[in-house]
Protein backbone atom coordinates (compact mmCIF):
# COMPACT_ATOMS: atom_id res chain seq x y z
CA UNK A 1 0.00 0.00 0.00
CA UNK A 2 1.19 3.45 -0.43
CA UNK A 3 3.42 4.82 2.15
CA UNK A 4 3.81 1.91 3.61
CA UNK A 5 7.47 1.01 2.26
CA UNK A 6 8.45 4.56 2.72
CA UNK A 7 12.12 5.11 4.00
CA UNK A 8 13.19 1.22 3.91
CA UNK A 9 14.20 0.73 0.46
CA UNK A 10 18.01 0.16 1.03
CA UNK A 11 17.35 -1.81 4.00
CA UNK A 12 14.59 -4.11 2.06
CA UNK A 13 16.81 -4.13 -1.61
CA UNK A 14 19.22 -6.13 0.96
CA UNK A 15 17.46 -8.06 2.75
CA UNK A 16 13.84 -9.25 1.89
CA UNK A 17 13.91 -8.84 -1.44
CA UNK A 18 16.28 -11.77 -1.91
CA UNK A 19 13.47 -13.44 -0.58
CA UNK A 20 11.29 -11.96 -2.92
CA UNK A 21 13.90 -12.85 -5.46
CA UNK A 22 13.34 -16.92 -5.65
CA UNK A 23 10.24 -16.02 -7.77
CA UNK A 24 11.83 -13.75 -10.41
CA UNK A 25 12.79 -16.37 -13.01
CA UNK A 26 10.02 -19.03 -12.40
CA UNK A 27 7.90 -15.55 -13.13
CA UNK A 28 9.05 -14.94 -16.33
CA UNK A 29 9.33 -18.06 -17.48
CA UNK A 30 5.67 -18.28 -17.30
CA UNK A 31 5.43 -15.01 -19.61
CA UNK A 32 7.88 -16.40 -22.08
CA UNK A 33 6.20 -19.84 -22.26
CA UNK A 34 3.55 -17.88 -24.14
CA UNK A 35 5.40 -14.77 -25.73
CA UNK A 36 8.87 -16.22 -26.32
CA UNK A 37 9.39 -13.68 -29.04
CA UNK A 38 9.76 -11.13 -25.81
CA UNK A 39 8.62 -7.45 -26.27
CA UNK A 40 7.37 -4.56 -23.95
CA UNK A 41 7.30 -5.33 -20.14
CA UNK A 42 5.55 -3.57 -17.60
CA UNK A 43 6.78 -4.02 -13.97
CA UNK A 44 4.20 -2.86 -11.39
CA UNK A 45 5.46 -2.68 -7.95
CA UNK A 46 9.09 -3.07 -8.88
CA UNK A 47 10.56 -2.17 -5.48
CA UNK A 48 14.34 -1.94 -5.69
CA UNK A 49 13.51 -3.18 -9.52
CA UNK A 50 14.55 -7.10 -9.22
CA UNK A 51 11.84 -8.39 -12.11
CA UNK A 52 12.72 -5.27 -13.90
CA UNK A 53 16.28 -5.64 -14.18
CA UNK A 54 15.92 -9.12 -14.71
CA UNK A 55 13.48 -8.93 -17.68
CA UNK A 56 15.30 -6.28 -19.55
CA UNK A 57 18.69 -8.80 -19.18
CA UNK A 58 16.36 -11.71 -21.08
CA UNK A 59 15.93 -9.13 -23.87
CA UNK A 60 12.86 -7.18 -22.97
CA UNK A 61 11.87 -3.35 -23.32
CA UNK A 62 11.16 -2.80 -19.65
CA UNK A 63 8.66 -0.32 -17.91
CA UNK A 64 8.43 -0.42 -14.45
CA UNK A 65 6.19 1.08 -11.75
CA UNK A 66 5.91 1.84 -7.73
CA UNK A 67 4.41 4.28 -5.53
CA UNK A 68 7.82 4.56 -3.51
CA UNK A 69 10.16 7.21 -4.46
CA UNK A 70 13.34 5.60 -2.80
CA UNK A 71 12.30 2.47 -4.07
CA UNK A 72 12.79 3.49 -7.45
CA UNK A 73 15.91 5.51 -6.86
CA UNK A 74 17.29 2.51 -5.76
CA UNK A 75 15.86 0.32 -8.68
CA UNK A 76 17.40 3.44 -11.11
CA UNK A 77 20.90 2.48 -9.94
CA UNK A 78 20.85 -1.06 -11.78
CA UNK A 79 20.53 0.25 -14.81
CA UNK A 80 19.44 -1.84 -18.06
CA UNK A 81 17.78 0.79 -20.14
CA UNK A 82 13.99 0.45 -18.02
CA UNK A 83 12.00 3.58 -17.66
CA UNK A 84 10.48 3.88 -14.53
CA UNK A 85 7.82 5.79 -13.45
CA UNK A 86 5.63 6.84 -9.98
CA UNK A 87 2.45 4.74 -9.50
CA UNK A 88 0.35 2.45 -7.57
CA UNK A 89 -2.26 0.03 -8.06
CA UNK A 90 -5.25 -0.02 -8.73
CA UNK A 91 -4.27 3.00 -10.99
CA UNK A 92 -1.84 3.06 -13.34
CA UNK A 93 -1.35 6.02 -15.74
CA UNK A 94 -1.26 3.73 -18.88
CA UNK A 95 -3.97 3.57 -21.62
CA UNK A 96 -5.51 -0.09 -21.94
CA UNK A 97 -3.38 -2.90 -23.77
CA UNK A 98 -0.11 -0.37 -23.50
CA UNK A 99 2.30 -3.54 -22.97
CA UNK A 100 2.56 -7.04 -24.26
CA UNK A 101 3.16 -8.42 -20.67
CA UNK A 102 2.71 -7.18 -17.40
CA UNK A 103 4.23 -9.00 -14.11
CA UNK A 104 3.40 -8.17 -10.65
CA UNK A 105 5.68 -10.02 -7.99
CA UNK A 106 4.35 -10.17 -4.40
CA UNK A 107 2.25 -6.67 -5.14
CA UNK A 108 -0.86 -7.68 -5.23
CA UNK A 109 -1.31 -9.13 -1.64
CA UNK A 110 -0.21 -5.36 -0.28
CA UNK A 111 -2.99 -3.57 -1.90
CA UNK A 112 -6.23 -3.06 -0.07
CA UNK A 113 -8.26 -4.26 -3.08
CA UNK A 114 -6.46 -7.44 -4.36
CA UNK A 115 -9.20 -8.01 -7.47
CA UNK A 116 -9.17 -4.31 -8.72
CA UNK A 117 -5.39 -4.56 -8.55
CA UNK A 118 -5.43 -7.91 -10.62
CA UNK A 119 -7.80 -6.17 -13.11
CA UNK A 120 -5.94 -3.52 -13.53
CA UNK A 121 -2.85 -5.47 -14.56
CA UNK A 122 -5.09 -7.48 -16.82
CA UNK A 123 -6.22 -4.07 -18.26
CA UNK A 124 -3.07 -2.50 -19.33
CA UNK A 125 -1.71 -5.68 -20.62
CA UNK A 126 -2.05 -6.44 -24.64
CA UNK A 127 -0.52 -10.18 -24.46
CA UNK A 128 0.12 -11.70 -20.92
CA UNK A 129 -0.13 -11.33 -17.47
CA UNK A 130 1.68 -12.91 -14.53
CA UNK A 131 1.98 -12.42 -10.99
CA UNK A 132 2.99 -13.90 -7.66
CA UNK A 133 1.33 -13.62 -4.43
CA UNK A 134 2.47 -15.24 -0.93
CA UNK A 135 -0.19 -18.37 0.02
CA UNK A 136 -1.43 -18.26 3.49
CA UNK A 137 0.29 -20.97 5.79
CA UNK A 138 2.89 -20.72 9.04
CA UNK A 139 6.70 -21.01 7.79
CA UNK A 140 9.77 -21.45 9.34
CA UNK A 141 10.32 -17.71 8.47
CA UNK A 142 7.58 -15.80 10.22
CA UNK A 143 7.79 -18.52 12.92
CA UNK A 144 10.87 -16.85 13.29
CA UNK A 145 9.41 -13.55 13.79
CA UNK A 146 6.62 -14.14 15.78
CA UNK A 147 9.24 -16.06 18.42
CA UNK A 148 11.35 -12.95 18.29
CA UNK A 149 8.19 -10.95 19.10
CA UNK A 150 6.82 -13.41 21.44
CA UNK A 151 10.30 -13.85 23.66
CA UNK A 152 10.94 -10.05 23.77
CA UNK A 153 7.54 -9.17 24.96
CA UNK A 154 7.09 -6.71 21.96
CA UNK A 155 3.47 -5.27 20.79
CA UNK A 156 2.61 -5.77 17.53
CA UNK A 157 1.10 -2.52 16.09
CA UNK A 158 -1.91 -2.02 14.66
CA UNK A 159 -2.16 -4.11 11.01
CA UNK A 160 -3.76 -3.57 7.88
CA UNK A 161 -6.07 -6.49 7.81
CA UNK A 162 -8.47 -6.17 4.70
CA UNK A 163 -11.96 -5.20 4.84
CA UNK A 164 -14.59 -8.14 4.73
CA UNK A 165 -14.84 -9.96 1.22
CA UNK A 166 -11.87 -7.84 -0.02
CA UNK A 167 -9.20 -10.45 -0.27
CA UNK A 168 -8.75 -13.55 -2.13
CA UNK A 169 -8.31 -17.09 -1.73
CA UNK A 170 -4.70 -17.81 -1.76
CA UNK A 171 -4.63 -21.06 -2.94
CA UNK A 172 -3.54 -22.12 -6.70
CA UNK A 173 -7.03 -22.77 -6.92
CA UNK A 174 -8.18 -19.28 -5.97
CA UNK A 175 -5.46 -17.59 -7.63
CA UNK A 176 -6.85 -18.92 -11.06
CA UNK A 177 -10.27 -18.12 -10.24
CA UNK A 178 -9.38 -14.42 -9.52
CA UNK A 179 -7.42 -14.29 -13.09
CA UNK A 180 -9.86 -15.50 -14.65
CA UNK A 181 -12.95 -13.54 -13.28
CA UNK A 182 -10.50 -10.51 -14.46
CA UNK A 183 -10.81 -11.42 -17.74
CA UNK A 184 -7.95 -13.60 -18.92
CA UNK A 185 -8.11 -16.80 -20.31
CA UNK A 186 -5.70 -20.01 -20.36
CA UNK A 187 -5.11 -19.48 -16.69
CA UNK A 188 -2.63 -21.00 -14.90
CA UNK A 189 -1.57 -21.12 -10.88
CA UNK A 190 1.37 -23.15 -9.99
CA UNK A 191 3.57 -22.89 -6.37
CA UNK A 192 7.04 -21.99 -7.17
CA UNK A 193 9.21 -23.31 -4.12
CA UNK A 194 13.23 -22.43 -3.63
CA UNK A 195 15.48 -21.49 -0.56
CA UNK A 196 15.80 -18.41 0.97
CA UNK A 197 19.62 -18.28 2.05
CA UNK A 198 21.00 -15.32 3.87
CA UNK A 199 23.34 -14.08 6.36
CA UNK A 200 21.87 -14.01 9.72
CA UNK A 201 23.37 -10.09 10.10
CA UNK A 202 22.12 -9.06 6.63
CA UNK A 203 18.57 -10.15 7.45
CA UNK A 204 18.86 -8.47 10.49
CA UNK A 205 19.96 -5.16 9.20
CA UNK A 206 16.51 -5.82 6.94
CA UNK A 207 14.47 -5.87 10.35
CA UNK A 208 15.96 -2.94 11.87
CA UNK A 209 16.31 -0.81 8.71
CA UNK A 210 11.85 -1.18 8.73
CA UNK A 211 11.51 -3.47 6.19
CA UNK A 212 8.59 -5.91 6.00
CA UNK A 213 5.97 -6.32 8.71
CA UNK A 214 8.70 -7.11 11.60
CA UNK A 215 10.63 -3.90 10.69
CA UNK A 216 7.38 -2.15 11.23
CA UNK A 217 6.91 -4.07 14.31
CA UNK A 218 10.18 -3.34 15.06
CA UNK A 219 10.14 0.36 14.77
CA UNK A 220 7.28 0.47 16.76
CA UNK A 221 8.96 -0.75 20.38
CA UNK A 222 10.71 1.25 22.35
CA UNK A 223 14.74 1.35 23.03
CA UNK A 224 14.67 -1.53 25.45
CA UNK A 225 12.22 -3.82 23.57
CA UNK A 226 13.99 -3.19 20.52
CA UNK A 227 17.30 -4.73 22.37
CA UNK A 228 15.25 -7.64 23.72
CA UNK A 229 14.11 -8.21 19.71
CA UNK A 230 18.08 -8.41 19.36
CA UNK A 231 18.90 -10.70 21.73
CA UNK A 232 15.76 -12.90 20.85
CA UNK A 233 16.78 -13.10 17.11
CA UNK A 234 20.35 -14.13 17.91
CA UNK A 235 19.22 -16.19 20.50
CA UNK A 236 16.74 -18.08 17.60
CA UNK A 237 18.81 -18.06 14.49
CA UNK A 238 21.50 -19.69 16.01
CA UNK A 239 19.43 -23.18 15.98
CA UNK A 240 18.70 -22.10 12.91
CA UNK A 241 21.88 -20.90 11.15
CA UNK A 242 24.04 -24.20 9.14
CA UNK A 243 27.46 -24.47 9.70
CA UNK A 244 28.44 -22.14 6.63
CA UNK A 245 26.80 -19.32 9.15
CA UNK A 246 23.81 -18.78 6.62
CA UNK A 247 20.24 -19.04 7.23
CA UNK A 248 18.30 -21.26 5.00
CA UNK A 249 14.16 -20.56 4.47
CA UNK A 250 12.35 -23.07 2.12
CA UNK A 251 10.08 -20.70 1.02
CA UNK A 252 6.93 -21.43 -1.75
CA UNK A 253 4.47 -18.98 -3.59
CA UNK A 254 1.70 -18.81 -5.44
CA UNK A 255 1.90 -17.65 -9.57
CA UNK A 256 -0.69 -17.38 -11.82
CA UNK A 257 -0.38 -16.20 -15.44
CA UNK A 258 -2.77 -15.80 -17.59
CA UNK A 259 -3.32 -14.56 -21.43
CA UNK A 260 -5.58 -11.57 -22.77
CA UNK A 261 -8.83 -12.24 -25.14
CA UNK A 262 -8.97 -10.30 -28.32
CA UNK A 263 -5.87 -8.51 -28.00
CA UNK A 264 -2.53 -8.73 -29.44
Amino acid sequence: MPGAWAGTAEAYATSFALLCAGAVDPLLDAVELRMPGRGTLLDVGTGPGTVAHAAASRGWRVAASDPEQDMLAVAERGGGGVRYARAALPGLPHPDAAFDAVTANFVVNHTARPRDAIAELARVARGVVALTIWPRGRTVLNGLWSGVVADAGAVSPPGTALAPGDDIDRTEEGLAAELAAAGLIDVVAATPTWDFAIAPEVLWRGVAGGAGTIGTTYRAQDDPTRARMHDAYLARTAELVGADGVLRFPTAALLGVGSVAGRG
